[in-house]
């Protein structure tokens, strides 16, 4: 886990897609080290205080940076979902970047997202390429094939007599996120769960008291260049947290390294990412 002592607003993760590469060939014959293809399924316990009994040990599959688009076909789309289906979700999570460049990606996005399965559902924010696109558009889309999607709002799920809330922001790097608005009305001793694209939400986030934030944006890097840390890290050496795990006062945070690929059709060093929770009644903030 990693420890955020000082947070600033702007000076956390930019998004991935700003990476300064010439376009490869889909065609390229990828070295060992390339991963296109592979998916991670990582696993976690979350634990959170004050989380009712009825969902201590509920699994939350949390799929990210989908980005449908000419680098990621509908097939691969689908092939993600069926991964997701195979964890077997009390909960899934989505946070945001569906689609990438065009509105043309959006239906056939969501149509492949209808076939996700979650016992008590699905739940999802929007990234800052959906809002780019046509954030109405997507949102009117996955809410269609049943998806239930929060913006700067939350929803309740019930189980056994008892509740969890869970809260959702609009995209952080467009000035969006609205933190106070999505957890209003949130009993006051709720966990505080919150979706979010862009990690750069932590400031905010641990200012209003979230307890677990769930989030993307940054592909983990995406590319990873042997003998460096990443990409990211020289184009934009003050990214600080890509990936995994990152504390800032009672506040943890999750960064998936997320599932598509943008600028370049690739990863190198670097594979896609679905990571699965374990809730947990605890003290503890967070248990690997």
């Amino acid at each position: 886990m990693q420890t955020l002592n000082t947070v600033s607003r702007r000076a956390f993760l930019k998004s991935a897609s700003s990476f300064s590469l010439p376009l490869f060939s889909i065609e390229f014959q990828t070295p060992r080290f390339i991963t296109n293809r592979e998916i991670e399924v990582t696993r976690h316990s979350v634990g959170l205080r004050n989380l009712p009994p009825a969902f201590d040990g509920f699994r939350v599959v949390h799929l990210s940076d989908i980005h449908h688009s000419k680098y990621v076909s509908f097939n691969a789309v689908y092939r993600m979902v069926a991964l997701a289906n195979r964890q077997r979700a009390d909960l899934v999570f989505l946070t945001g970047d569906y689609v990438t460049w065009s509105k043309k990606y959006i239906t056939p996005m969501a149509e492949a997202l209808r076939d996700l399965k979650a016992r008590h559902g699905v739940f999802g924010v929007l990234g800052n390429h959906d809002t780019r696109v046509d954030g109405d558009a997507v949102t009117r889309a996955l809410r269609k094939v049943g998806i239930q999607v929060l913006r700067n709002a939350s929803a309740r799920v019930d189980y056994r007599g008892q509740s969890l809330w869970l809260s959702g922001v609009d995209e952080y790097s467009y000035g969006q996120s609205d933190v106070a608005k999505a957890l209003h009305g949130l009993p006051s001793t709720a966990p505080r769960i919150l979706l979010a694209h862009n990690p750069e939400i932590i400031a905010l986030a641990t200012e209003y008291q979230v307890d677990f934030v769930a989030a993307g944006h940054t592909h983990g890097g995406q590319v990873k260049l042997p003998g460096l840390k990443s990409l990211n890290s020289i184009t934009q050496p003050n990214q600080e947290f890509l990936e995994g795990f990152v504390s800032a006062g009672r506040t943890q945070m999750y960064i998936s390294r997320g599932l598509g690929k943008v600028v370049v059709p690739l990863r190198i060093k670097c594979p896609a990412e679905i990571p699965v929770y374990t809730l947990r009644s605890s003290s503890a903030r967070i248990g690997l």
